[in-house]
């Protein structure tokens, strides 16, 4: 199990900004929690990270396949 830090999500969600993972964190409810790892310092589960950008994938596929069908 391989927890991230800040810096090392942002770069895995294509290179985001801290803003842009504040808002990510607070605007979608199936972003995976933070784990607090001291006062203060946060990470994520690398696999848990990893299943959620898989459900993006999935979805925006789902997605523009049924916008291009007639």
């Amino acid at each position: 199990m391989k927890i991230l830090r800040r810096k090392a999500v942002c770069e895995k969600l294509g290179g985001i900004n801290d803003v842009t993972l504040w808002r990510i964190t607070r605007d979608d409810p199936t972003f995976p929690k933070s784990i607090q790892i001291n006062k203060r310092v946060v990470g994520w589960l690398e696999h848990e990270l990893d299943a959620w950008l898989g459900q993006k994938a999935s979805a925006a596929r789902t997605t523009s396949k049924t916008l291009v069908s007639p």
